[in-house]
């Protein structure tokens, strides 16, 4: 995105909205109700279409009457898609990336665990921990779990092998390599995200299904 690149703003207007459901700016799980607390696990179930719905009144609020590209990846391509099938005259064009028209049960299965990883946490409480200690590490398993469904076997194999983490003995307790990978994203992300709202959008993804 910028002057000149593929996404060109000498020549367009682009709007990236921040997800409904999420943690990094429109309404999610740890946002304040009216009475004062977050709504922790009395945050609705939503679907993609939810979100869509929401973005079409931050269109509107804009001005925006159509979009010339609605372009998504992943959770977003599935907002895509949504976009094309519920206001087909406000969507130009269709940049659908790394995506799907429904949830697989091959991707609802592997949401499972990672979902489970979250809600065993002693510290999730049911959703509502806030004011306490967060689920920070049900929230990095079931980070680690992601990798390993969107990396392919072969590039693990590639990048990875059965390597040993530099300076560690396997044969010791040490890790190999791949492990020490899946466990920095972990650590990566429970910086910057709210449990609750990787159950909710994880949630959200499983309903998926345009048709």
């Amino acid at each position: 995105i910028g002057p000149n690149a593929p996404l060109d703003t000498e020549r367009f207007f682009v709007v990236a909205t921040n997800v409904l459901g999420g943690c990094m700016g429109s309404t999610g799980p740890s946002s304040i109700a009216d009475d004062g607390r977050p709504f922790g696990s009395r945050f609705p179930r939503l679907t993609i279409r939810d979100q869509v719905k929401a973005e079409s009144l931050v269109a509107d609020a804009l001005g925006i009457d159509a979009f010339a590209a609605v372009i998504g990846g992943s959770m977003g391509g599935m907002r895509a898609l949504e976009w094309a099938v519920t206001y087909p005259d406000r969507v130009g064009r269709l940049v659908v990336l790394a995506s799907t028209a429904s949830a697989s049960a091959d991707q609802i299965a592997w949401a499972a665990p990672q979902l489970a990883a979250i809600r065993l946490d002693p510290h999730f409480r049911g959703g509502d921990y806030y004011g306490g200690e967060t689920p920070v590490q049900g929230l990095s398993v079931a980070r680690q779990i992601a990798p390993t469904t969107y990396r392919s076997a072969a590039e693990l194999c590639d990048r990875f092998g059965r390597d040993a983490q530099p300076g560690e003995d396997v044969a010791a307790g040490g890790r190999y390599a791949v492990e020490s990978y899946l466990e920095y994203h972990g650590r990566k992300l429970v910086k910057r995200f709210d449990p609750n709202s990787y159950v909710v959008l994880t949630e959200a993804m499983n309903s998926h299904d345009v048709g």
